[in-house]
Formats: C-alpha cells, sequence, structure tokens
C-alpha cells in the first residue's frame, strides 16, 4: 500500500472520532483504539482537540504502511463494536468509499477478519428489503403537523428531479433536510422522557436534551427516534452519516467534512435511510389509522 493522501488522512481521522459518523470516541477511546491496532508507542492525549490529535497520530505514521494497515483493519474489526456486526458493516462501507482513490479496500475473509486489499471493494448484495427501497407510506400518513405536508411533498418531489438531472448535491442536501423535517415532527407529537437525555449513551453520544422546540437537531432527533424504537436501529446508526452530508449546504464544511461532491452512489447510500425512517415514523406512530400500505412510485 502506498502512503495515504492528506486528504484521505484527514476524512480517516474523521471517521476514527466519529463525532458525525457511526460510532463516537471520547479522547480515552481514542488512544485505546490506536494501541489496540498495534500502535504500542502511542502518545497520550494532551488536551487538544480529539480531531487533531487522532489527524496527528496519522500524519506521524503515514509512511508506516505496515502500521496503517492496522489502523485500518481495526477500524472495522467486529472485535472493536462487540455484539453489534450490523454497525461493523456500516463503517466497513464508510472506510472503502473513502479508500476507492487511493485503489484499496479492506474486506472480511472467512475468519471474519479484516484484511487490506488491492482495488476498489466489491458492492455487497444483500436481499433487498422493500421498506428501505421504496417509501410503502405517503407523508400524510407520517406527520401531525398537516402544515408540514406540502412543504415536504415538495423536498420528494424536487429530490428525484435533481437525481434524475445529475443533481447530486442538491438531493443531498433536501434528503437530510427531509429527513430532519420528519423527524422534528415525531419529536413535538410523541412523547419523549426527559430522563432519556441523562442516560450513559446520551452522555457518550454528547445528545443534550433541546431546550425548545427550535433547538432540535439531526443528531438528538437521530438518538431519539432509535432509543424510544420510532425507527429500526439499522436506520438510526448511519443518520449520523447523512447528517454530514447535509451540512455540505456551507460550502466551507464540504472542503473540511467530505472533501469531495456527493455522486450517484453517495444517494444510493443515502436515499434507503430517508426512505426507512420514513415507513418506520409511519409504522410506529400511535394511532396511525392508514392501515393500508400505499406504493409511491419514482420512489426508489
Amino acid at each position: 500500500m502506498e502512503p495515504l493522501d492528506e486528504k484521505t488522512l484527514s476524512s480517516l481521522a474523521d471517521l476514527i472520532c466519529g463525532d458525525d459518523t457511526l460510532h463516537y470516541r471520547r479522547a480515552v477511546d481514542l488512544v485505546d483504539f490506536f494501541r489496540s491496532a498495534g500502535w504500542d508507542e502511542i502518545t497520550d492525549y494532551d488536551g487538544e482537540s480529539r480531531r487533531s490529535w487522532t489527524y496527528e497520530q496519522l500524519a506521524r505514521k503515514r509512511h508506516d504502511t505496515d502500521a496503517m494497515e492496522r489502523v485500518l483493519c481495526r477500524l472495522v474489526d467486529r472485535r472493536e463494536y462487540p455484539g453489534r456486526p450490523e454497525l461493523t458493516d456500516a463503517i466497513r462501507a464508510d472506510l472503502n468509499r473513502l479508500l476507492e482513490p487511493e485503489l484499496v479496500h479492506i474486506e472480511l475473509d472467512n475468519d471474519l477478519r479484516p484484511h487490506l486489499r488491492p482495488g476498489r471493494a466489491q458492492p455487497d448484495h444483500p436481499p433487498e428489503d422493500p421498506s428501505r427501497r421504496e417509501l410503502l407510506y405517503r407523508v400524510e400518513d407520517v406527520v401531525t403537523d398537516r402544515r408540514l405536508i406540502p412543504l415536504l411533498n415538495q423536498r420528494i418531489r424536487e429530490f428525484h428531479a435533481c437525481r434524475e438531472t445529475g443533481s447530486y448535491l442538491a438531493a443531498v442536501i433536501l434528503a437530510g433536510s427531509l429527513l430532519e423535517g420528519i423527524l422534528h415532527d415525531a419529536a413535538q407529537h410523541r412523547p419523549v422522557p426527559p430522563e432519556i437525555f441523562d442516560e450513559p449513551e446520551a452522555k457518550k453520544l454528547n445528545v443534550s436534551r433541546p431546550r425548545g422546540p427550535g433547538d432540535w437537531g439531526l443528531h438528538p432527533l437521530a438518538f431519539v427516534a432509535r432509543r424510544l424504537q420510532w425507527i429500526d436501529s439499522d436506520v438510526g446508526e448511519v443518520i449520523g452519516a447523512l447528517r454530514k452530508f447535509r451540512n455540505i449546504v456551507h460550502p466551507r464544511q464540504q472542503l473540511e467534512l467530505v472533501g469531495e461532491v456527493p455522486d450517484a452512489d453517495t444517494l444510493e447510500m443515502y436515499w434507503p435511510i430517508v426512505v426507512g425512517t420514513i415507513n418506520d415514523l409511519a409504522r410506529t406512530k400511535p394511532d396511525n389509522r392508514a392501515t393500508n400500505k400505499r406504493n409511491i412510485s419514482n420512489s426508489g
């Protein structure tokens, strides 16, 4: 393996830290992560930003390809996420997308241990779940605030228009906006016990109790929806990744957090998150009388 490009290292630091992705690591967790990858000489965390510290460690070992390979493999090692194989697979997909320009990828052999391989990863083809590929409900079946219905339906129409014309950046931003709007409606009209914000998982993920209706962001919305089982865990685990792409409405954040323009593959990865969220919220909506699922055309 050739030394990784500096921009790849930067994105890798983001993925390891996990602020806006799938698995948040505290400072002490970051030290343990590198040591678990065999970096025994890793320096102790010195109080600077977690991301800066992580990038510094990676940059220091950039030309030690054996050490870098151990970090890449540890990042998708199931022992790093005990009891959560679905999370491991999602992180591996993110990592392999990141490594595509480097022409290497991580795959699991029969021993379920990760190994670095040359070339791009072959796409997985799991059995297709219709609840993750097509809308089975209308927006009208999901949201309670009827004023939101035309606004959210407009986002769905314009998402498809953007995808059909190759306007992938606009499509990703619209998808994130749609997701946030639907989750926010659920949080305003379903009971949310305040004590869940005091739970260890909330503290670990830096989720704070919103101070008012306008203080809800996608991060606490995703936490609450998954914690209260409004949505399935597989959807909840990856909403954070879509949150990162939604934020690229700000060009500076696109440079710092992503470093690339979303393309058709990006939409294929993240649109099912939105579809799954809508279907799950409709299925779990209290007193939902929309018992007949409706197929929505052009929504795959």
